[in-house]
């Protein structure tokens, strides 16, 4: 089973049951960019936008986001 209309399945994206509640609000609210957290998660493990290794500068720049401090 799929969840609507993406590729994932339920499983797959069950990751986001274990959200604390206050988190799932902010980003429902619009206060927590969840967009930015993956790209920011995808540099900071050094991936493209498909999931490839290309090396933490490159993923930086892919992403668009700042090494981290």
């Amino acid at each position: 089973m799929t969840y609507r209309n993406t590729e994932f399945t339920v499983d797959e994206l069950g990751f986001i049951q274990t959200a604390l509640n206050k988190v799932l609000a902010a980003a429902a609210r619009g206060e927590l960019d969840l967009n930015r957290l993956a790209r920011e998660e995808m540099a900071s493990r050094g991936l493209d936008r498909e999931g490839n290794w290309v090396g933490f500068d490159r993923a930086r720049q892919i992403h668009q986001v700042e090494a981290a401090k």
